[in-house]
Order: C-alpha cells, then sequence, then structure tokens
C-alpha cells in the first residue's frame, strides 16, 4: 500500500460486527468480524488512519473488503 491515507469517517455495526472505514480519496473499507474492543480503541486514537494500518488492514483475523 503506498501514502496511508486519511480517514475521514466510520460506522460500526455491534450486532453484526462490521466496521467501514472511508478514506479521504472517497473510497472505503469493510472490515469482519470487528469485536467491540477495537472499534472502541479506534474511537481512542487521534491517528484512526494509523491505527487502521496497524491493526486492521494487515491483520489475518478480519475479513476486508475495499468499497468504492
Amino acid at each position: 500500500m503506498g501514502k496511508t491515507l486519511a480517514v475521514t469517517s466510520w460506522t460500526y455495526s455491534a450486532s453484526s460486527r462490521y466496521l467501514k472505514i472511508f478514506y479521504e480519496n472517497g473510497s472505503g473499507d469493510l472490515f469482519h468480524p470487528v469485536p467491540q474492543f477495537i472499534y472502541d480503541n479506534l474511537l481512542r486514537r487521534s491517528d484512526k488512519a494509523a491505527f487502521v494500518s496497524k491493526y486492521l488492514a494487515y491483520d489475518l483475523s478480519f475479513n476486508r473488503i475495499s468499497i468504492q
């Protein structure tokens, strides 16, 4: 992955454990299954893009689907 894009918004469903992350270029990623504590940690971070890159993007525990 090249330059890290800024995270502009996110949504989370605790019941389905889906986390949607949207970036400054309009693209997004859908992660599943994301436990509530991971989402809570995302909310605590000031640099959301660094958190996504470190804890979600390359973690084999989560399915990742790119959305446009």
